[in-house]
């Protein structure tokens, strides 16, 4: 008991000495299993015991960061407040290692150097008929991993194409989840009504899953757009020509 108060007293002259808020604060603290703690939270700025981002979106099943990474007892249960640097942990306890949590993953996943969808059109050469069934498709549609490296842990990302905006520059587009074919199958065909140059583009949106070294694969909340670059197609009317009877 007497190590307990004097932990608390510590803690409050502490808070007292090093305070600079110049709004109301709500202090309180104490001792359990895991050592001290400290909780204190100003108006309208809650504290977030677990220094994440709010923003992240993580859900309740999400792997959540070590309150105060390395510095926690091994075991030690959030409380609701802020470990603070003198914490007490028992000699037989290990500290515990920094935690993967689902926002970081997502972010290592939009930053990934994601390629692109090749758009193909058919006919080559960028010329085309109006009136006439333009044939579209891409040849990325292959998975792609990427192993980085998180907070000293080997994780390895896999982006799958899944999605195709495919936008034909004359103020219509589509979307599918197929990738469209060569000729002769037509999955994927526009008719342009107008003659004209036009710039058909492809936008390639992947879905993601990634594992932490050797383990199970996971899914990545959320998916990753790339857009691609349009290409130059020129839209003609056919001429009959006479060429022999």
């Amino acid at each position: 008991m007497m190590l307990r108060d004097a932990a608390v007293a510590i803690a409050t002259a502490f808070l007292q000495i090093s305070s600079t808020a110049t709004v109301a604060d709500d202090t309180d603290s104490g001792t359990n299993d895991n050592g001290l703690w400290v909780s204190q939270s100003s108006e309208g700025q809650p504290s977030d015991p677990r220094g994440q981002d709010s923003s992240e979106g993580h859900s309740p099943d999400a792997p959540l960061a070590d309150p105060v990474g390395q510095a926690a007892c091994a075991g030690a249960s959030p409380v609701a407040g802020e470990i603070v640097a003198f914490t007490f942990c028992p000699a037989t306890q290990q500290y515990a290692s920094p935690v993967l949590t689902t926002g970081l993953i997502r972010r290592a996943f939009a930053e990934l150097p994601l390629p692109a969808g090749e758009l193909v059109v058919q006919p080559p050469d960028g010329l085309t008929l109006v009136n006439f069934d333009t044939n579209f498709y891409t040849t990325s549609t292959r998975p792609i991993a990427r192993t980085v490296t998180l907070l000293g842990q080997q994780v390895t990302l896999e982006a799958t194409p899944a999605t195709f905006h495919w936008d034909f520059d004359d103020g219509r587009s589509l979307s599918t989840d197929e990738p469209g074919a060569p000729y002769p199958r037509l999955d994927v065909t526009h008719n342009y009504l107008r003659t004209g140059t036009y710039r058909p583009s492809l936008s390639t949106t992947y879905t993601g899953r990634f594992r932490v070294g050797g383990g199970a694969w996971r899914q990545i909340p959320g998916t990753v757009t790339i857009d691609g670059t349009g290409r130059a197609l020129r839209a003609i009317e056919a001429e009959p020509k006479l060429v022999g009877y």
